[in-house]
């Protein structure tokens, strides 16, 4: 097909594969972005859980401190 062909439809050829690797490109950037935003919240989330538990093992102490007696008793009794 190339050999048979003007000049044109070969520049029309190359322009047309150069576009379709342009847009792969960008396609790979917004990608890897959109990931990268998406490891960043997990990684904020994960945090969050990690304060989250904090807070609710000191909760649960105050409440034991105040009931008189152990965490485990209160978790115990709960179940």
């Amino acid at each position: 097909m190339i050999g048979s062909s003007d000049i044109t439809q070969v520049s029309m050829l190359v322009a047309a594969v150069a576009t379709l690797g342009t847009v792969i490109g960008v396609l790979w950037k917004q990608m890897v972005q959109h990931f990268t935003r998406v490891d960043k919240k997990l990684d904020d989330t994960q945090a969050a859980l990690a304060d989250c538990q904090e807070d609710r093992l000191h909760i649960w102490q105050a409440i034991a401190k105040q009931a008189g007696c152990q965490v485990e008793e209160l978790r115990g009794s709960k179940k």
